[in-house]
């Protein structure tokens, strides 16, 4: 059997503690704004932008936008959201969320879902740890004989990569995909709900290529890797021409 590094099984092991410590901070931060996520929602839109005061900063102020919004026939002009964003301009239309019983107590959707992206976030850090430390597992129980026959450019070494692409790449692009979509669900100018929807889009697009792939491979090969599961054994080298699929 070939001996595992320490060092690449805590990797690993890391990697998924972090996706737990995350689902943990999500469930927390969820929890908090639970009276949020519960209460009535309504679009807003940015009228304009001003500095209130505030301690906890150096300078004593932060800026904020300026909502308008119209809940049960009533308008509400100018009301301060107490968030501000870079990106924001205005005529900007945000989702809030606000009180029934004071609908000037409003919280934009973005702070009130943050706990759930932050789960949604935690996914491929937990599947592809899972994924990645069972693989290391299984090879430390391989002889080095095993191991070299699993290296080789077979079709089922191939298939095999096809598989670790597939779980890489859907269990990353997603999550991180949804993730873009929600911020740009309920911030229409988020950059950065487009710079996940552009990362999670291409790691998906990935991912889609290497199950199609898959069954390319498997199918011109089904009754060779019908035989191999059969047996035990490898399958001879792929032709010149498959080399690049």
């Amino acid at each position: 059997m070939e001996p595992v590094s320490n060092v690449g099984r805590f990797t690993r092991i890391l990697v998924i503690i972090i996706g737990i410590v995350l689902i943990v901070a999500g469930a927390v931060i969820t929890t908090a704004n639970f009276e949020a996520i519960m209460a009535p929602k309504t679009r807003a839109t940015i009228t304009d932008f001003c500095e209130v005061d505030d301690g906890t900063t150096v300078t004593g102020k932060i800026k904020t936008a300026l909502v308008t919004y119209t809940v049960n026939g009533k308008k509400y002009s100018d009301i301060e959201l107490g968030q501000y964003e870079e990106q924001w301009k205005k005529g900007d239309v945000l989702y809030i969320s606000y009180e029934s019983d004071d609908p000037t107590n409003i919280k934009s959707l973005t702070m009130t879902y943050f706990g759930l992206v932050v789960i949604l976030a935690s996914f491929p850090f937990i599947i592809v740890g899972i994924y990645t430390l069972t693989n290391l597992n299984r090879r430390a129980a391989k002889t080095p004989e095993e191991i070299a026959e699993d290296e080789e450019r077979t079709t089922a070494g191939k298939l095999k990569y096809k598989v670790s692409s597939i779980v890489i790449s859907l269990s990353t692009g997603v999550p991180v995909l949804l993730i873009g979509l929600t911020f740009m669900f309920l911030e229409h100018n988020s950059a950065l709900g487009l710079l996940c929807l552009i990362m999670g889009a291409v790691a998906t697009l990935v991912g889609l290529r290497s199950v199609i792939l898959f069954f390319i491979i498997r199918h011109r090969h089904k009754k060779e890797f019908d035989k191999m599961v059969k047996t035990g054994k490898l399958l001879s080298a792929p032709k010149a021409s498959e080399e690049n699929e």
